[in-house]
C-alpha cells in the first residue's frame, strides 16, 4: 500500500524549505556538526549535496549536531542507564535545581516552580492554561508562534481550529501599545521577541510588564527560541524585564526533546495541584540529564555578549550579508538579534525564498530563521558570504 509523509516531514517549517529549481523530495540523509548531506530528486536523477546549515533544522540547538563538548557528550552516551521510574526522576529535580539558579533573579517572584514537557507547543499551553485557572478568565492575547494547541489558534491559519477557540485569542502586533488598551478582559499577555532592534523589543516589553500589573494578570515570556541564545537567562536577563511565567526549550539541551514553562510558584505551582496538564514523557531522565548538562556548560563559559562566540559569530554573518546585499544592489537586509536573525527581502518572501533557493544550490542552508551556533566557526561565515557573492551576482 502506498504512503506519503504528510507534507515531507513532520515538523511543518522542514516540509516548506526552499529547494534549488527543478530540485525536489529533499531528505537530511546525515548531519554532522554544522553540515548536512540532503539529497534531492534532479531531471538527471539522485543527487546529494552536502550544505553548511544556518537553520539547523529549526529546533535552534546551540551545539549543532555534534560532536558536544565532553561534559555534555558523556551525558549523551550515558542515555542508557535512564527509564522513567515509577516517580519523579531525581534528575527532574535536579534540571529544576539547575534553573532555580539561573533564573533566581528574573521571575517577578522570590519562589519558583517548573514542570518539563517535550516541545514548547506543550510549555506554552500549559501556561495559557494556568493563566486562565488563577484568572478565571477564558480568552489570552499574545504576539508571534506559541506553537500548535487549541489555545493559540487565529485568521488565518485557523482552519480545522473551533471557532470558539479562535475568538478568545486576541491577536496583538509587536510595539502596538494601543492596542494594549483595547483589549477585553483577558487571561495573560504572552510574548516571543521577534527580530527586532534592542530599544523596540525592551520599550514593548517594559509596556506589556506595566499593563499585565496594572490588570493583575500573567507576564508569560515565550522564550522557547531565544531562552539560553541570546543570555544564559534568555530575553528576560537581556532586556531586563521580569515575566510571571517563561516557557523555555530548543537552546535547553544540546539533543533537544525537551522544554519547560518555570514562573511563580503560585502559578506553575497550580500544575501539581488543581489545574491538569501531564504528558507521558515530560520530564524523561535521559533528556533532564542532558539538559542539565548542557546548561551547566553554558553557564560556565563566556558564550554569551558582545564578545561571546554566539553574538561575535552572528553579528559577522548579519553584517557580512548586509554587506554583499549592498554591494550587488539587493534591497533585501538580514535584521534581528544576531544570535538569531531573517532575512528580509523588499520584494516579498518569495524572492527571499528564490535567493536561499540558489544559495542552497550552492551549497549554503539559509531560510527563516538563521540559528547561530556554538560549533559555527569564522572560516565558515566566510564560506556562506562567498557563496552570497557568487549568488547575487544576477541580483533578485
Amino acid at each position: 500500500m502506498p504512503i506519503s509523509l504528510a507534507g515531507g516531514a513532520s515538523t511543518q517549517s522542514r516540509g516548506r524549505r526552499p529547494c534549488p529549481p527543478g530540485w525536489s523530495q529533499p531528505r537530511t540523509n546525515y548531519t554532522s556538526g554544522v553540515w548536512e548531506w540532503v539529497g534531492y530528486e534532479t531531471p538527471a536523477g539522485l543527487y546529494e549535496s552536502r550544505l553548511l546549515s544556518w537553520v539547523g533544522g529549526q529546533w535552534g540547538g546551540l551545539f549543532g549536531a555534534g560532536p558536544f563538548p565532553a561534559s555534555v557528550q558523556s551525558a549523551v552516551d550515558a542515555g542508557w542507564r535512564f527509564a522513567p521510574g515509577t516517580y519523579g526522576h531525581v534528575m527532574e529535580r535536579q534540571l529544576a535545581e539547575k534553573l532555580g539558579e539561573i533564573y533566581a533573579d528574573l521571575i517577578a517572584s522570590e519562589h519558583l516552580s517548573v514542570r518539563f514537557f517535550q516541545n514548547g507547543s506543550d510549555a506554552c499551553a500549559a501556561a495559557a492554561r494556568v493563566a486562565r485557572a488563577v484568572t478565571g478568565i477564558e480568552a489570552i492575547a499574545s504576539q508571534g508562534y506559541h506553537g500548535a494547541h487549541l489555545d493559540f489558534g487565529h485568521e488565518p491559519g485557523h482552519l480545522g481550529y473551533p471557532m470558539d477557540s479562535v475568538r478568545l485569542h486576541h491577536r496583538l502586533e509587536w510595539g502596538d501599545v494601543d492596542a494594549l488598551a483595547l483589549l477585553p478582559p483577558v487571561a495573560c499577555v504572552m510574548l516571543e521577541v521577534p527580530a527586532v532592534e534592542d530599544s523596540v523589543a525592551s520599550a514593548f516589553l517594559k509596556a506589556c510588564r506595566v499593563f499585565c500589573t496594572s490588570r493583575n494578570i500573567p507576564l508569560i515570556l515565550d522564550d522557547v527560541v531565544l531562552g539560553f541564545r541570546i543570555a544564559l537567562g534568555g530575553s528576560a536577563e537581556y532586556y531586563g524585564v521580569q515575566p510571571d511565567i517563561v516557557c523555555l526549550g530548543k537552546g535547553m539541551s544540546a539533543l533537544g526533546g525537551i522544554s519547560a514553562v518555570l514562573g511563580r510558584a503560585d502559578l506553575v505551582g497550580r500544575l501539581g495541584e488543581d489545574v491538569f496538564y501531564s504528558t507521558t514523557f515530560g520530564g524523561h531522565p535521559y533528556a533532564c540529564e542532558v539538559a542539565w548538562a548542557t546548561l551547566d556548560y553554558l553557564s560556565k563559559r563566556p558564550c554569551y555578549g558582545e564578545e561571546g562566540h554566539l553574538r561575535r559569530i552572528g553579528r559577522a554573518l548579519q553584517d557580512g550579508l548586509n554587506t554583499v546585499f549592498a554591494e550587488k544592489g539587493i534591497t533585501a537586509r538580514c535584521i534581528g538579534q544576531p544570535e538569531r536573525s531573517v532575512l528580509e527581502f523588499e520584494a516579498g518572501d518569495e524572492a527571499r525564498r528564490e535567493w536561499c533557493a540558489r544559495m542552497i544550490g550552492a551549497g549554503v542552508m539559509l531560510d527563516k530563521p538563521q540559528f547561530v551556533t556554538l560549533i559555527h566557526t569564522s572560516e565558515e561565515v566566510e564560506f556562506t558570504l562567498e557563496r552570497a557573492r557568487k549568488v547575487s551576482e544576477s541580483g533578485i
